[in-house]
């Protein structure tokens, strides 16, 4: 694993998904409020349409195809082969993908958005305090992430980096 290129790699990951999923939050709201906390979402729920929610799946499916792909090629192009070394450099690229997430996204834009009430039917609820809202954010960005999401972001980055060879 190429560590300097590897952590370049994950703060422009970071970067990039971040922007892409702040920029489209912005132009359908109402439909990333299907992934919020239970209550928020059950609140928020009348006002989502299936449309809104079917074009953001294709904005984030082809943006984490791109990432991966992206994340295979760029090893590959510094000199990263090898099953492991691949799956680990995935890893710990989506690891900064998973930290910026958790703080730009999960941390710093609920604010902004409690503050604008962006989101209809869930103008005052209170899981937009902080004290609601770790209820998901933790466990999704401490447990979910690292176990589930990463090592299969890794074993993706190493098998398109094994296809490349």
């Amino acid at each position: 694993m190429d560590t300097a290129r590897t952590i370049l790699d994950g703060i422009v990951m970071c970067v990039v998904f971040n922007a892409v999923v702040g920029l489209f939050f912005f132009v359908f709201p109402q439909a990333y409020s299907t992934m919020f906390p239970r209550n928020l979402k059950k609140a928020a729920a009348p006002y989502v349409k299936k449309e809104e929610v079917i074009r953001m799946y294709f904005v984030l499916i082809p943006l984490y195809l791109l990432m991966f792909l992206y994340m295979a090629a760029s090893a590959r192009l510094a000199g990263v082969s090898g099953f492991k070394a691949l799956f680990w450099t995935g890893y710990t690229e989506m690891m900064f993908v998973n930290a910026g997430d958790f703080f730009l996204l999960d941390v710093l834009a609920r604010i902004y958005v409690k503050d604008k009430r962006l989101i209809k039917g869930a103008e005052e609820h209170p899981d937009w305090e902080w004290k609601g809202w770790w209820k998901l954010a933790v466990p999704e960005h401490g447990l979910v992430w690292p176990l589930l999401v990463c090592p299969l972001t890794g074993l993706i980055v190493a098998l398109f980096g094994a296809l490349m060879s």
